[in-house]
């Protein structure tokens, strides 16, 4: 009988919760078929079948908050169909899981009008019902039977017209008799809250600022996007690929400081871009950076941007990053410093690009549009003289861009 466990899904992760099953015991179960859906601290995600069988006991009850790699079902051939006998609790939490909340009929068997049932899991209804899709258009590739599947659902809302998902009510407040207000914080806020004292109270972090002139880059931005109006590059596009070639002249700031204390120097490299969400920041990372053309970015980019605010991204999309980028410019914010997520050893901390005016070797004043960046260093894997020199590569090829334009 196989052991289904909780699985790692990301770097940091140490437990998640059950939030609901989508099977039920005695359920026949496909492989890749997904039998229940939990939540990490940084996704809500479904946990697929790793083999065929029946799901013949389930171990942890909705709601349990469970450790990486402990078992919370078993999955088996049983003749009949019939789960083998278990305890009285586990039997009475595996009959709450289908019996307490049902879904109704319309939303967990969702018809077309030519009266064909609509297979979907119940992580693609509900992210349906955010975004307004009608799941009878869409083409379902989950589960090897056509079910419909979260990401079907994503990709069916990139490509359509679809109502803008709505904003989550924040956690319901606790009044206090005292005159103030505690609110309970959510998984990601108290994953958040755990990694950055982990962070600023391990690695020795400096900073190095710098400013760029962003004429050109905006000038050549806009002729691109006036080219393709509907493959819009961004100034944070740009970044991102100016990081990739940079680091590829600088391998030294792409690596991390192990617990065995040694430098790992990352062969590929993967960028985390940082997304403020109402849930709180998501990094979804581009893998591959230095393969890929500016285009190429810009596209991975707005997908994982979207699939961020629509809280659909998957812990492998948030997982591995080899150096983040954080932009507040759009914010107006003209310059901040970021904390690194370990076990990364830099982050660069983008401002807001405005002009500022500067005085010419003639003597005369004239207006720049300059952006400041802000590298946040672990000085003991990257020296001040490593990020300067980085930093300074960074730059030039901003004010040079025309050396990040497609091959």
């Amino acid at each position: 009988m196989g052991e289904v466990r909780m699985p790692k899904m990301g770097d940091g992760m140490e437990e998640g919760t059950i939030l609901r099953w989508l099977k039920r015991e005695g359920d026949r179960v496909e492989l890749e078929e997904g039998i229940a859906e939990i939540e990490t601290d940084k996704a809500n995600v479904e946990i697929p079948a790793e083999e065929a069988g029946v799901l013949a006991r389930i171990v942890a009850a909705e709601g349990e908050t469970i450790p990486v790699g402990s078992v919370i079902a078993y999955i088996g051939d049983v003749p009949g169909g019939s789960a083998p006998p278990v305890g009285a609790e586990a039997t009475k939490a595996a009959t709450e899981v289908v019996v307490v909340n049902p879904a109704p009929a319309s939303e967990a068997l969702p018809t077309t009008t030519a009266g064909a049932r609509v297979r979907a899991t119940p992580l693609a209804r509900s992210m349906a019902k955010r975004l307004g899709v009608d799941l009878s258009q869409v083409r379902g590739t989950g589960g090897g039977v056509g079910r419909i599947v979260a990401r079907d659902v994503l990709a069916f809302a990139q490509t359509h017209a679809t109502a803008a998902p709505p904003v989550p009510a924040p956690p319901e407040a606790q009044p206090q008799a005292e005159g103030y207000t505690d609110v309970e914080i959510t998984k990601m806020r108290r994953a958040i809250a755990r990694r950055t004292v982990q962070s600023k109270q391990s690695i020795p972090h400096f900073y190095l600022t710098m400013p760029v002139e962003m004429e050109r880059a905006l000038d050549m931005l806009s002729q691109l996007n006036a080219k393709t109006p509907d493959r819009r590059v961004t100034v944070n596009d740009l970044i991102v690929r100016a990081c990739a070639v940079a680091l590829q002249a600088f391998p030294d700031v792409n690596v991390s400081f192990t617990a065995d204390e040694k430098i790992r120097r990352h062969n590929a490299i993967h960028i985390g871009i940082a997304v403020g969400t109402e849930d709180g920041l998501r990094i979804p990372v581009i893998t591959n950076c230095s393969e890929r053309t500016l285009r190429e970015i810009a596209d991975t980019a707005r997908t994982l941007i979207a699939r961020a605010r629509s809280g659909a991204l998957t812990p492998q999309e948030m997982s591995g990053a080899t150096f983040t980028v954080s932009n507040l410019g759009m914010f107006g914010v003209e310059e901040f410093a970021a904390i690194i997520s370990p076990p990364e050893s830099a982050i660069l901390a983008v401002g807001a690009i405005a002009p500022e005016v500067q005085v010419t070797d003639a003597g005369t004043f004239v207006a720049k549009k300059r952006m400041r960046l802000t590298l946040s260093c672990d000085h003991r894997t990257v020296d001040g003289l490593l990020g300067a020199r980085f930093l300074q590569e960074v730059r030039r090829l901003l004010e040079n861009p025309v050396e990040l334009l497609d091959d």
